[in-house]
């Protein structure tokens, strides 16, 4: 017994939508830092980019919808699974975005101090 749990704790934190969860829970559990020396700003906004293509990336390989694909399930199952993988897509697009019109404006703001 103690073997199969330990063997389905394992799957669980391997799950892409755990590790999803986990990264949303830290980010707003984590107090906000007034961060002022440049480099560690544009670090913020560089590991914000990886994590949105990271989102976005388990959305493009949802197991959900791999499965539904090679398993031959229905048209409209397939249709449902991409629809929520799209959605994870476009929400990880959303940050990558976010955070590269950040880092953007704050180098531009960096070069027209100097």
């Amino acid at each position: 017994m103690r073997n199969l749990s330990r063997f389905i704790k394992t799957v669980v934190q391997a799950c892409p939508y755990t590790l999803l969860g986990k990264k949303c829970v830290s980010v707003v559990n984590r107090k906000s830092k007034v961060r002022t020396h440049s480099n560690n700003k544009v670090q913020f906004f560089k590991s914000g980019i990886k994590t949105g293509r990271n989102i976005a990336l388990v959305g493009i390989f949802c197991p959900f919808l791999w499965f539904a694909i090679l398993s031959g399930a229905s048209k409209d199952f397939i249709i449902l699974n991409a629809m929520h993988s799209g959605i994870i897509v476009c929400l990880g697009l959303a940050v990558v975005g976010f955070n590269y019109v950040g880092l953007y404006f704050f180098r531009k703001r960096i070069i027209e101090k100097c």
